[in-house]
């Protein structure tokens, strides 16, 4: 097709591939990938996907757990809200999705705004992508879809 000659030892490298031996500046594939983790179904799946993706590709996750101000799960006690340590039980549920998982792993746990927060991560930390599960919230709406129409790195939208 490029050449009349038929034998492939022949054949010129293409353009923008490197000769064998020499080194490339760079890395193909991932590097970090930021994961939105709650212990949904869908958090789970996008963990376990990310987690594939990270093996394959020699990359790192950072997992995180984003608590909203806003949500069902606060109490208030004297007029303080009193929020339960859902993170510290994430870390355990986390440690046995990923222990034969063999890729480096950290967990975070931030308050706010979960689109937000998960694209400030990303960018503080320089990730190659977020991924996220697909959700249907209607309290705040979608963070897939609010990261997909905002967000100024790869996003990931795990079924």
């Amino acid at each position: 097709m490029f050449s009349g000659d038929p034998d492939p030892s022949s054949w010129e490298p293409l353009t923008g591939r490197l000769p064998a031996g020499q080194f490339e500046i760079g890395k193909d594939g991932a590097g970090l990938l930021v994961v939105g983790f709650d212990g949904s179904g869908p958090s789970r799946n996008a963990l376990a996907y990310a987690a594939g993706l990270a093996r394959r590709d020699n990359a790192s996750l950072l997992i995180v757990f984003v608590e909203s101000l806003n949500g069902a799960p606060m109490w208030f006690f004297a007029g303080s809200p009193i929020i339960p340590d859902a993170a510290a039980d994430l870390t355990e549920d986390l440690r046995e999705e990923l222990k034969d998982a063999g890729v480096p792993w950290q967990f975070v746990s931030v308050r706010g705004d979960a689109a937000r927060e998960l694209e400030t991560l990303a960018n503080a930390h320089m990730a190659d992508a977020i991924v996220v599960g697909h959700s249907r919230s209607t309290w705040h709406g979608s963070v897939a879809v609010r990261l997909a129409k905002r967000a100024r790195h790869t996003v990931l939208i795990v079924p």
